[in-house]
């Protein structure tokens, strides 16, 4: 990783949709951190949630910016508003749902770094049919590829 400086500007990654009604937004990654973590950040219309699930070597990271989340972190329930951070370490099963009737939008840290290949992946595989729901088994096989299951 080079040691100099670094600016982004705003809205200038781009944007990846996921099966979970969201879209993530990337601000840097393994490029720029040398694998440290990826930024970035997600915009969640009301409804929209994730489903349980575990990152056995990456730990994952929320700061509320707008609107309201509810996450689920092993059973433990809490409610985040802007200005508040939430972290679900490697291992721990985490789950968050949009609690706001309106669009929630949170900057997520994912460290080790989720490579940018992952969201592309994912992307293309949530867009494959539209309004349709996407294939669990083909999202299984993307998070193992990437380590993150």
């Amino acid at each position: 990783m080079e040691k100099a400086a670094m600016v982004m500007s705003a809205g200038s990654g781009p944007a990846h949709r996921s099966p979970f009604g969201d879209s993530l937004r990337w601000i840097a990654g393994e490029d720029a951190t040398g694998g440290a973590y990826s930024l970035h950040e997600r915009t969640a219309p009301p409804g929209a949630a994730s489903v349980p699930h575990v990152h056995s070597r990456v730990s994952e990271a929320f700061f509320v910016l707008e609107g309201e989340f509810t996450f689920e972190i092993e059973g433990r329930k809490v409610t985040a508003r802007p200005g508040d951070y939430v972290h679900a370490p490697p291992g721990a099963s985490h789950a968050w749902r949009v609690a706001s009737e309106k669009v929630a939008r949170a900057l997520v840290l994912f460290a080790p770094s989720v490579p940018l290949a992952f969201f592309e992946e994912i992307d293309a595989a949530t867009n494959e049919t539209p309004g349709a729901r996407p294939d669990l088994r083909q999202l299984a096989a993307i998070n193992e590829k990437y380590g993150l299951t």
